[in-house]
C-alpha cells in the first residue's frame, strides 16, 4: 500500500486560474478510479474542501490561517504541511515550487515556465523570486510533473533537469459538466452564431486579436455574438476600451461557474482561443469533449492538445482569425468534421487515462 499526501496549500479557490481546474480534476479522476493499492490524503484549506465535494470521503488535513497571504503560506508549507505529510510515502506539491522543509520523497508539478518565457508578465522582484524558487524546486524534487509534453521539454531545456526526472501528466474533462443547461444567460444569446473565449484579460491571452477579427465579420454575420468570460487581468483596460468600440455584438460575463461555462461551451458554434502561451489550455479540451469546434493559437502546448482536431492559427493575425471563424460558422460540413475529430481527440484525455498517468508517477517513487 502506498500513502500519498497532496499539498494544496497554494490553491485558493477562484484565485489561481486554470491550474485549479487542472489539479482538482486530475485528483478527482484518481479518487473516482479508486486504485486499491493507494491511500490519498489532501492537505489544504477548509474552503477548498467545501468547494470540492469529492474530497469529503478522503483523509483531510485542514490548514489554518490566511493562506491567501503569500508569506504566511510559505511559512505554513514548512510547518503545518510538513507535519501533516512527513510520514507519507510520497508527497505531491502541485503549486510549482517546494517548501524549504519537506518530505524527502517529493513530487513537484510545474504548470508552465512563464517567469522565464514571459518575464514581462511579472514585476522584477516577483520574477526574480519565482525563477529562483522554481529552479531550486525542480533541482530538489524526486520527480517533476507537467501538464503537457511541451512544458516537460521546456523544463528539461530551460532548467537543465534530467529527462528521466520529468513526466507529462495531463489533466482531464469533467463528465458531470456535460448536463444540459437552460439558464437565462444561454437563452439571451439568441439563435445566431456564438463565438466563445473563456480567459482572464492577461496580455498573453491576446483578446484584441479576437475582437478585431469579429469586428471584420460584423457585416457578414450581423447576428454573431462574441462571448467573453473570465476575470480581469493586467490587460483589462485595453480590452474594455476595445469592447466599447466594437462593431460586433460582444457580451462580457466575467467569472462564471463551471456549470455555466460548460453550458456556454456546448452552445457555442466556435471556441476561439488566440492565446500566445498555454501550459495546456483546458478550455480546448472541454470544447473538444463537448463537440464544439476549436480554433486555437499555433504555439506553446496548444498544437499538442488539439493535434489535428481543430484549426491552429498564428495568434496575431486578425484577418486569418476572421476567415477561419467565418468558415466554421458558414460551413456545416467543416463544423461537423471538427466536432467529431474533437470528441475523438478528447478520449486521449479521458478521466481513467488521466488518473492512470498520475498514479503511475506516484508508484514510480
Amino acid at each position: 500500500m502506498i500513502s500519498v499526501a497532496v499539498n494544496l496549500a497554494w490553491l485558493v479557490p477562484g484565485d489561481v486560474g486554470g491550474s485549479e481546474e487542472y489539479t482538482t480534476r486530475l485528483l478527482a479522476s484518481v479518487v473516482h478510479s479508486a486504485p486499491a493499492d493507494l491511500t490519498l490524503e489532501i492537505v489544504a484549506s477548509k474552503r477548498l474542501q467545501r468547494s470540492c465535494p469529492w474530497m469529503a470521503a478522503l483523509p483531510f488535513a485542514r490548514l489554518a490561517g490566511p493562506l491567501g497571504n503569500r508569506g504566511f503560506r510559505i511559512l505554513a508549507e514548512s510547518t503545518q504541511v510538513h507535519r501533516a505529510t512527513r510520514n507519507a510515502d510520497v508527497v505531491h506539491h502541485f503549486g510549482g515550487r517546494l517548501p524549504a522543509v519537506r518530505n524527502p520523497r517529493a513530487i513537484l508539478t510545474i504548470h508552465d515556465l512563464q517567469p522565464f518565457d514571459m518575464p514581462e508578465n511579472f514585476s522584477r522582484v516577483k520574477r526574480q523570486y519565482l525563477r529562483w524558487a522554481v529552479q531550486r524546486s525542480a533541482d530538489s524534487a524526486c520527480l517533476v510533473c507537467t501538464p503537457s509534453r511541451w512544458v516537460a521539454e521546456s523544463v528539461v531545456e530551460r532548467l537543465g533537469v534530467s529527462p528521466d526526472k520529468v513526466r507529462a501528466v495531463s489533466s482531464t474533462w469533467d463528465p458531470a459538466l456535460l448536463a444540459h443547461d437552460n439558464s437565462a444567460e444561454i437563452a439571451e444569446l439568441g439563435d445566431g452564431p456564438v463565438v466563445l473565449y473563456p480567459a482572464a484579460t492577461h496580455p498573453h491571452k491576446n483578446h484584441l486579436t479576437l475582437l478585431q477579427a469579429v469586428d471584420r465579420l460584423a457585416d457578414r454575420h450581423r447576428d454573431l455574438t462574441l462571448v467573453l468570460t473570465g476575470g480581469e487581468g493586467r490587460a483589462e483596460a485595453g480590452v474594455a476600451s476595445r469592447v466599447a468600440r466594437a462593431r460586433a455584438r460582444v457580451r462580457r460575463l466575467g467569472r462564471v461557474s463551471p456549470a455555466l461555462l460548460s453550458a456556454l461551451i456546448q452552445r457555442a458554434d466556435v471556441l476561439a482561443f488566440p492565446s500566445r502561451y498555454e501550459g495546456f489550455g483546458l478550455p480546448l479540451l472541454e470544447a473538444m469533449n463537448a463537440g464544439t469546434p476549436v480554433i486555437a493559437g499555433d504555439n506553446s502546448a496548444m498544437p499538442e492538445v488539439v493535434a489535428e482536431a481543430g484549426l491552429l492559427l498564428q495568434a496575431d493575425d486578425p484577418g486569418t482569425w476572421a476567415d477561419a471563424i467565418d468558415e466554421v460558422v458558414a460551413n456545416r460540413s467543416l463544423a461537423s468534421r471538427l466536432s467529431a475529430a474533437g470528441q475523438a481527440r478528447a478520449e486521449h484525455y479521458a478521466p481513467e487515462s488521466a488518473a492512470a498517468r498520475l498514479v503511475d508517477a506516484w508508484r514510480s517513487l
